[in-house]
């Protein structure tokens, strides 16, 4: 059953409170925090994510705008509001709440609310990457949302020289199912990432990747080549930049993506 409009904004503000509430009263108090621009997020600028998971106690608000113009010449609009918090020691929660807009979009406004969290097993050593973990749940607050979806991923980086400028190779590759699948969705489908970093200067980062996407929808599958710089204004605040394009008729022809992180110093 589809949740109707209270609903929907009931789950979204619960889901809230509680992951503030853990941010707020979890375990020790810090005085201040920073952002790091050596720390990968999933599309900040670009979909590849790091094994690297977000300082202990750290409390972060991030946001990004994504816009998608297709091969048929409409537009997708996407509007994304994140809170995440360090828990733990190599553990991080998130909490993400997207808009969806535009041309290409049957489900306008709010889509569905995911929650979501990474384990860091590792540091890596001389021979092998770092290895992390990350699930999440995604909660059907949309208007056509049915069920509770969930993904998994598994993360590697790795140091690929010791230099100054900090080069790394990526990989991601996730798992999402799809708990009430319409009949022209799959039930489960998956993505594969390549990525590739660098430092530009001390402020700022080059991001390069390669994304192989299965959608839900059956039979559309994306192909992404993205580039994206990360750069740190502040000990507080990182804007990133980034822009892709599509190989394939069921790809986006060209995205653009703008965002930002700021840490919290309460």
């Amino acid at each position: 059953m589809r949740p109707n409009c209270v609903e929907k904004w009931m789950v979204v503000l619960g889901i809230f409170l509680i992951v503030a509430v853990a941010g707020l009263f979890g375990p020790g108090v810090s005085p201040s925090y920073a952002a790091d621009h050596y720390n990968l997020e999933e599309g900040l600028p670009v979909q590849v994510e790091d094994a690297l998971p977000t300082a202990y106690r750290n409390r972060e608000v991030q946001g990004l705008i994504r816009w998608d113009h297709t091969k048929e010449g409409e537009e997708r609009l996407r509007l994304e509001p994140r809170f995440e918090i360090g828990l733990w020691r190599n553990l991080e929660a998130e909490v993400a709440v997207p808009f969806n807009y535009g041309s290409a979009v049957d489900d306008k406004g709010i889509g569905d609310v995911e929650v979501s969290a990474l384990y860091n097993f590792n540091q890596e050593t001389l021979l092998y990457p770092a290895l992390a973990i990350s699930g999440a749940a995604i909660f059907p607050t949309s208007d056509e949302g049915e069920g509770v979806d969930t993904r998994a991923k598994f993360i590697a980086t790795k140091s690929i020289c010791r230099s100054a400028l900090f080069h790394r190779l990526h990989l991601n590759v996730v798992w999402n199912h799809n708990t009430d699948a319409l009949p022209d969705e799959r039930d489960d489908y998956y993505s594969a990432i390549i990525g590739y970093d660098r430092a530009i200067t001390a402020d700022a980062f080059l991001i390069l990747d390669l994304v192989r996407e299965q959608q839900k929808e059956k039979d559309q599958t994306y192909n992404l080549l993205e580039a994206g710089i990360r750069y740190q204004c502040n000990p507080l605040t990182v804007f990133t930049f980034g822009v892709g394009t599509g190989i394939g008729d069921d790809s986006p022809d060209f995205r653009v993506v703008v965002g930002f992180q700021r840490s919290l110093t309460f």
